[in-house]
């Protein structure tokens, strides 16, 4: 790699500094598995099976499945950029000189510093709502439209979802005891999560509470994930079961997930990072890399610069026989 110690430090921060956006999905994506990272442009599928192989991410005599580009079946796809970048001008430059004082919460804080981290905050909180809309359109339809192009990539076997009658579900525990045992009986993998919507979480403990020799009634809980992040949770019938969580597309359009009993393993998914350009005095290289923050050179006439934030995620599913869709109909009936 072509990185320079400010950029080492910037890219550092980003990864330190707490995500004030929801990343539910992204979270799940990146579980369990290493991440393909390449430093070309174009994410070739060939390549990401033979990763996903040696890995032992595709699981044996699984065969990679077909993704498609606006319908047409491909074997690469080239992700458009996620980019977010904030400019500043040369009066801008007396916030980032060393050893001046600002107060933050009481505290002393030098200027460089804060400015450095104000900018690369809000970088993050672009890119990773990015990230996380591509995130959920993959976890929840298996595709996803590109924020700029609206390109959409699908990937094919993926579940839409059996339909299923709350009339003939005469126990959810019984009911969840037959799809995760069919689950793994299935794919000799066991279920990492289930995944509820918010119809079938609240029937789920409606149901529950309303048995006679209930001795601990079912209640919603908070629980935090590993980075701080809080999901809803709840214990019922032997099982726990998570709400997924208002989701939007990249078109900023809500997924409909409120019927939606889902089973995965983490195998599943797998995110990938196509390569993203460095510039350095002049010369350009690509880096393979989740996330690139750098700052541009100064205009010659306007003395504009800016601090840029880049990542080339496109998350892949190279396993959607992991993938258990149930869509449960009559809840509200």
């Amino acid at each position: 790699m072509a990185l320079t110690k400010q950029q080492i430090a910037m890219i550092g921060v980003y990864g330190e500094l707490p995500n004030s956006v929801t990343n539910f999905f992204t979270r799940r994506i990146a579980r369990g598995v290493i991440p393909f990272i390449t430093n070309m442009t174009t994410i070739s599928f060939e390549e990401v099976e033979k990763f996903a192989k040696n890995a032992k991410i595709l699981q044996r005599g699984v065969e990679f499945p077909a993704v498609k580009l606006n319908g047409s079946t491909i074997k690469a796809v080239t992700p458009e950029i996620i980019k977010s970048s904030i400019p500043f001008y040369a009066e801008d430059q007396l916030n980032r000189q060393p050893g001046q004082v600002t107060y933050i919460n009481g505290k002393a804080v030098d200027n460089s510093i804060y400015e450095r981290d104000r900018r690369i905050s809000s970088i993050k909180m672009s890119i990773e709502t990015v990230k996380e809309e591509i995130s959920a359109g993959v976890m929840l339809r298996g595709s996803y439209k590109s924020p700029d192009t609206k390109n959409e990539v699908k990937f094919s076997k993926f579940p839409t979802g059996t339909s299923v009658a709350k009339t003939t579900i005469k126990n959810w525990g019984i009911f969840t005891t037959q799809k995760v045992n069919d689950f793994n009986k299935e794919n000799k993998a066991q279920v990492s999560e289930i995944l509820v919507g918010e119809d079938v979480f609240f029937d789920i403990i409606k149901e529950h509470n309303s048995q006679n020799n209930v001795m601990f009634p079912a209640t919603p809980k908070r629980v935090q994930a590993q980075d701080g992040q809080w999901e809803l949770q709840v214990e019922a019938f032997g099982f726990t079961y998570t709400l997924i969580p208002t989701s939007t597309d990249t078109e900023g359009k809500t997924i409909d997930t409120k019927n939606y009993f889902m089973l995965f393993n983490d195998l599943a998914f797998l995110p990938t990072y196509a390569g993203v350009v460095n510039v350095n005095n002049g010369v350009a290289t690509m880096e393979a890399i989740d996330v690139l923050v750098r700052e541009t050179p100064a205009n010659s006439k306007t003395g504009e610069s800016e601090t840029l934030g880049e990542s080339g995620y496109c998350p892949v599913i190279p396993n959607p026989s992991l993938i258990n869709l149930y869509k449960v109909t009559g809840l509200n009936g």
